[in-house]
């Protein structure tokens, strides 16, 4: 049985019959305010909330009247983040369709699994690209609407503006049966089904319904104030439940979404945006915290000394806010200086108005966190899984804690069971995995916990995670270590890009590392070591003694057993299509220790050197 749990109040906003309703109500409450925005051939356009809602019913006109979707059926989207894939997601939902969103960096093989297993005949796609690759595979799909036209016509494609043209003239006609849809569609329907990347193993698809999707874009407005005042850049891939979270929840907080047409010219966006708040993964805040340091090291030593006063001088500040308490005066003159010499620019950069940033999708490093709030940027890390349809926890604006994944959500209820694994209950929970009726009994049980496979601990109402429960390791001596926080904490340092710690049933741990080659060859030019490519830095003792010196001061803060006694680098990168990471960038812990099982092995002589390239 569980034996902690917090149980926030009941949820209140499930007062719409489905998504669509909700929809309209906005359309009603705000038909003229800014609901999406987005840059195409260099200048930004908008659209308000009634035109959203026109341009997606003509879609879904020509969806049902041309193309003979019925209710039910499941239609794939496999493009990245873009206006478009808001239009079709609404569209897709007013013919009573469900959404399968695929993250187009899969390889066809995977694209066509899902494809199969959810039945998709119809799908919307970036580019031509998709049909080409998918032809010949196992699938059901028959015609696919391309938002990038290119090359000459096939019949198995056509292009996403000869869609709209279409459906601008079967709507008058089609206008009926939209409604009748609507009318039919309740919180039980499902709205989409969204399939886990999965680091081990086939992905499975998560049933959501509009009941999930409704109450999660009620409870984060609820805990975090937002209208039609603010404005979010849209950075996270619409695959991930993360982003469809934000995009539906600002449906009901009015907020503005802004699309960005690369994701590489993400600071160029946040400047020309200025959004108040923006959601993303650790990897991005970790990418903008390694390139301030080292923007700040590369000016010399009197900046990096002036800026370690500065930041000196901001923790202190933020310890204040985190405590409720006022900052002194003297304190606060300090503070003013800091934010001219430094903190100002650097807010500067990050757009301006910026209320918050969220983090999700993976643990955000603590360090991270207190960083940016030193310069006034507060990050809210938050949980939650596809299987939650977003955020089942998250720090408020007013309420927040670092190193941990927040509070509870209104109507979400949360314990801790005997071994640690975090269960949680309520109406964000999916309804299962599609046909999988096995393994959505292992998931969900009887009273219906959805058993999250993650070790918690619950402080205050505060949820920290400490790990996945399957990743655990314990060592030959039995002691039990978690390799998560181990492996965050080296991917934070100079010229890591991966970390993977191993060591189970092993008589001490050992890492596996990933060089960030950007980093380590900017390092070799420096430093004058000739090393031009990967190959070389893999096997320079210079490289290896900035990698040795970063897990000696890991090690330096662990007790005896956590302790990484050796490592072991790679050729070659980890990467998304080498199926060593997961779309969103997390490592497939299974794949790579299967891929460089001789490589781990050697790390466990009887003797021999500390590092070990591959």
């Amino acid at each position: 049985m569980p034996r902690s749990g917090f149980v926030p109040q009941p949820a209140e906003g499930l007062t719409f019959p489905n998504a669509l309703d909700m929809f309209a109500a906005r359309v009603r409450r705000t038909p003229a305010a800014t609901a999406l925005r987005y840059k195409l051939r260099g200048s930004w356009h908008t659209l308000q909330w009634r035109d959203w809602h026109q341009a997606s019913r003509a879609i879904a006109a020509a969806l049902v009247r041309i193309h003979g979707v019925q209710p039910g059926d499941r239609i794939a989207i496999l493009a990245r983040t873009r206006v478009e894939w808001a239009l079709v997601d609404l569209a897709i939902a007013m013919t009573g369709a469900v959404s399968v969103p695929i993250y187009p960096s899969v390889t066809p093989e995977q694209a066509a699994y899902i494809l199969r297993d959810c039945g998709a005949q119809l799908a919307f796609a970036d580019s031509p690209g998709w049909p080409e690759r998918l032809r010949g595979r196992d699938h059901a799909l028959r015609h696919t609407f391309c938002f990038d036209e290119a090359g000459p016509l096939a019949a198995d494609w056509s292009s996403f503006e000869a869609l709209q043209t279409a459906g601008e003239g079967a709507l008058p006609g089609t206008e009926a049966a939209l409604e009748a849809i609507a009318e039919e569609l309740s919180l039980t329907d499902d709205f989409t089904w969204v399939y886990t990347s999965g680091t081990t193993g086939r992905p499975k698809g998560a049933v959501l319904t509009h009941r999930n999707v409704v109450y999660e874009a009620w409870a984060i407005k609820s805990v975090i104030a937002a209208d039609h005042a603010d404005e979010q850049l849209m950075v996270l891939p619409l695959a991930h439940v993360f982003g469809r979270h934000l995009l539906w929840g600002a449906v009901e907080q009015g907020a503005v979404s802004a699309f960005a047409a690369d994701p590489a010219e993400l600071e160029l966006d946040l400047v020309a945006v200025a959004p108040t708040f923006m959601g993303a993964v650790p990897q991005i805040y970790e990418r903008l915290y390694a390139q301030i340091r080292a923007e700040v090291a590369a000016a010399g030593k009197l900046a990096e000394a002036s800026f370690a006063w500065c930041l000196q001088v901001g923790r202190k500040v933020s310890m204040c806010r985190q405590r409720g308490q006022a900052v002194p005066g003297a304190l606060a003159v300090k503070a003013s200086v800091a934010d001219k010499l430094f903190f100002a620019r650097i807010r500067q950069r990050l757009g301006g108005r910026l209320r918050f940033f969220v983090s999700g999708g993976a643990p955000l490093a603590r360090e991270v966190a207190e960083f940016f709030h030193a310069l006034g940027v507060l990050i809210l890390e938050g949980y939650g899984l596809s299987e939650t349809t977003g955020a089942c926890t998250v720090n408020r604006p007013d309420r927040f804690r670092f190193g941990t994944v927040g509070p509870t959500m209104p109507g979400c209820e949360l314990r801790i069971a005997d071994d640690g694994e975090v269960l949680v209950r309520g109406p964000g929970v999916m309804r299962g995995y599609h046909d999988l009726p096995e393994e959505t009994a292992a998931a969900i049980d009887a009273q219906g916990w959805l058993h999250t496979g993650d070790i918690g601990e619950l402080h205050d109402g505060f949820l920290t995670i400490t790990d996945r429960k399957k990743d655990l390791i314990i060592t030959s001596t039995g002691k039990t270590i978690a390799p998560q926080p181990l492996e965050r904490r080296l991917e934070l340092a100079e010229g890591i890009a991966h970390a993977l710690v191993v060591g189970d049933g092993r008589p001490y741990l050992a890492a596996l590392i990933a060089l960030d080659e950007e980093a380590m060859l900017a390092r070799s030019r420096q430093e004058g070591l000739g090393a031009r490519r990967l190959a070389d830095l893999v096997r320079h003792p210079r490289i290896l003694q900035i990698i040795q010196g970063h897990i000696d001061a890991l090690n330096a803060d662990l007790a005896s057993y956590e302790a990484i006694r050796r490592f072991s680098v790679v050729t070659t990168p980890l990467t998304i299509t080498g199926g060593e990471l997961t779309p969103t960038g997390k490592l497939r812990r299974r794949e790579v220790q299967d891929r460089y099982a001789a490589q781990i092995a050697a790390l466990y002589p009887d003797s021999g050197q500390r590092a070990v390239a591959g």
